[in-house]
């Protein structure tokens, strides 16, 4: 991995607990699943290369990754892990339907944190699974709405996971530079 990149983002995964933010980012930053997850306190950290197609530029982008502890026992200690974020991973959980009525919850935490919108992701996770009780269309609606890109993903399988990160890339660099511009 190059030691160089064009750009630099804080990132931070966010949602309830045990939606799978942690397998996540492993499977995203190392290329595997565990299924011994253990509860993350306060948050984990990883940093990961990706190649971001900006027009005909072909831009190294790297991400500082901040897996957020998402229990409420955390809830104090969430905001220091947030500032400085430039974009984000809201996760909840397809089989879960508290963890996908919670998210304003979350956006709203982590926008009084940071002070301001940030790129946002939505994420549908755990999808492999058989017992979905969240609709992609309910997930399609609450990303437009709010005006992110929405993925379906399973961190067992890997399916989804590369376009999370790619996705938020992309929203990024084109964020950064629109705001040069000015």
């Amino acid at each position: 991995m190059s030691s160089t990149y064009d750009y630099l983002f804080k990132v931070v995964i966010l949602g309830e607990g045990a939606v799978g933010k942690t397998a996540i980012v492993t499977r995203f930053s190392h290329g595997f699943f565990r299924t011994d997850y253990k509860t993350t306190i306060g948050s984990q950290f990883a940093v990961k290369n990706i190649d971001v197609h900006e027009g005909s530029e072909n831009l190294t982008v790297k991400l500082q990754i901040w897996d957020v502890a998402g229990q409420s026992r955390f809830q104090i200690l969430r905001p220091m892990y947030y500032r400085g974020s430039s974009g984000g991973v809201l996760v909840f959980d397809v089989t879960r339907r508290r963890t996908f009525l919670l998210l304003d919850e979350w956006l709203n935490e982590l926008e009084r944190a940071v002070g301001k919108k940030i790129p946002l992701v939505l994420v549908a996770n755990k999808t492999d699974l058989p017992d979905r009780v969240v609709e992609p269309r309910e997930g399609k609606e609450f990303a437009d709405a709010r005006d992110m890109p929405y993925v379906e993903s399973s961190a067992k399988t890997g399916e989804g996971i590369v376009d999370i990160f790619e996705n938020l890339g992309k929203t990024l660099v084109s964020t950064r530079r629109s705001s040069d511009r000015f």
